[in-house]
């Protein structure tokens, strides 16, 4: 028995296609039908259907890579549907994979031959998965417990900085021309790619892998290998490899990291001994920035291997934390910036997956309460945001245009100039720069015959196909697109 899922934008013809089908002796055990296409996705989810039945026309082009997703992920069989019989339709319905393409007015023969067609993919691909699944469940058990059995392939871990990135990597894995076909294992926030054979060179692949990602998408990534030249089961490998990433902590994202890395941990005291404490005190009472800066440099910039454990330095990081808001409190800082900073300072320590930048951004937020300390007062008459915007306006060309340049021009702290942007036009700066680097685009898009290549160059982007993405994402067209039909 088959589930089946019909989404239409039209209530009759819904309730006719409903009535249609149900008069054939057709296997079905379910039949839902909605008519909005959030209710399509969320009706996917919920009731992972063998087959979809859905008007393209529904499908506003913004949506269209979230709706292939949840295609790929939720139903096995789709037949497309359309007032509109153009090329453009016939392609969207060859790229989710469609067994059929029926024109409207609907035929009830057409139905019947396409349902068919799709019971019969159904069947087919029940069959041929069966052995399949019961073979990616007895991987998926074995890496997270631990079976004692010898596993000599190679074995690769991924993770994205931003975790919101990881289906697109998922998405990129499924499209990759790997020397063998893996099986592809996804958590809440890594993926793993297991290998069932040896491979010649499964570094080499990893590095490509990383040069591919990097031009096509621009998001930053670290992958763990194991070659699979040791004695260790397969939870064994996983397990090491999750604790190898973890050093991307202290090297940073977009690197290959191997397996016999040395992954032991130095011991390292989370808490700041009572001389520590009273030197940030005596510090912070005196404005002594350049000192703290110092400070937070000797202890948390150029660590080597062996590294302590990154949980113990987060502590440690809260703990300066702490001796700051004491500060704060004295000097009655808890102003709603100066409460929205430290809130946001605080998260970093706990979530963000590079030191560096927790230590760059504890450094910008002290900056910025010593100056208010001391009573520090920009000129009243100036305005911040204008000239924020004048300088982006005037630097979005720039690939390497950042935050803390355009603060230290208006001499404000980062955090504080992002705090102010996101409140007043509910937009971070990296998505102000975004927003008007694909303006910039579409008026040269329109006004000149340069190449979209030459085009991203201009705008600000170092890869082409990153630059394409973002403009879809913004406009819903590509480029090109967006050049032949004139805006």
């Amino acid at each position: 028995m088959y589930k089946l899922v019909i989404g239409d934008r039209d209530s009759q013809e819904l309730i006719g296609l409903k009535w249609l089908i149900s008069k054939y002796s057709f296997p079905i055990s379910s039949m839902k039908t909605v008519n909005q296409l959030t209710d399509v996705m969320m009706t996917l989810e919920k009731e992972l259907p063998d087959i979809l039945f859905i008007e393209l026309d529904m499908i506003p082009r913004e949506k269209w890579d979230l709706l292939k997703t949840f295609i790929d992920r939720y139903t096995i069989a789709v037949i497309a549907v359309t007032a509109e019989p153009t090329f453009e339709r016939a392609s969207e319905a060859i790229e989710i994979g469609a067994v059929e393409l029926i024109v409207k007015p609907l035929a009830p023969l057409k139905i019947k031959t396409s349902l068919q067609k799709a019971f019969r993919n159904v069947t087919h691909f029940n069959r041929r998965e069966k052995g399949d699944e019961l073979q990616q469940i007895h991987w998926y058990k074995s890496l997270f417990i631990d079976d004692q059995l010898t596993y000599r392939a190679p074995v690769y871990l991924m993770k994205t900085e931003e975790r919101r990135f990881l289906s697109e990597l998922r998405q990129f894995i499924d499209q990759f021309n790997f020397t063998s076909k893996p099986l592809v294992f996804s958590t809440t926030e890594r993926i793993v790619i297991v290998f069932e054979q040896p491979l010649p060179e499964p570094t080499h692949q990893a590095q490509r892998f990383l040069r591919e990602w990097e031009h096509m998408n621009g998001e930053s990534i670290v992958i763990a290998v194991h070659q699979g030249k040791t004695d260790h089961s397969l939870h064994q490998i996983y397990m090491k490899l999750r604790k190898v990433m973890e050093v991307s902590f202290f090297t940073g994202y977009q690197q290959v990291l191997y397996s016999n890395q040395d992954d032991d941990w130095h011991d390292l005291d989370p808490f700041l001994t009572l001389t520590e404490q009273r030197q940030w005190i005596n510090m912070l009472e005196e404005s002594r920035i350049e000192e703290l800066k110092e400070w937070m440099y000797e202890h948390f910039y150029g660590m080597e291997s062996p590294y302590p454990e990154p949980g113990l330095l987060r502590t440690r990081l809260t703990s300066i934390l702490a001796q700051i808001r004491r500060f704060m409190i004295r000097k009655g800082l808890t102003d709603n910036w100066s409460e929205a900073l430290y809130k946001q300072v605080f998260e970093t320590i706990l979530y963000s997956p590079v030191l560096y930048r927790i230590v760059q951004d504890l450094i910008l937020f002290l900056t910025h309460l010593l100056k208010e300390s001391v009573d520090f007062r920009p000129v009243s008459n100036r305005n911040i945001i204008e000239e924020t915007l004048t300088y982006i306006d005037e630097h979005y060309s720039d690939p390497a245009l950042s935050l803390k340049e355009v603060a230290d021009y208006v001499l404000r702290n980062p955090a504080y100039l992002s705090h102010t942007l996101t409140q007043r036009y509910g937009q971070s700066f990296r998505e102000i720069v975004r927003s008007t680097r694909v303006y910039k685009a579409k008026e040269l898009l329109e006004a000149t015959e340069e190449s979209v290549q030459s085009i991203a160059s201009h705008v600000g982007f170092k890869s082409p196909n990153y630059f394409s993405r973002i403009f879809k994402e913004a406009t819903g067209k590509t480029p090109g697109e967006y050049r032949k039909e004139g805006g």
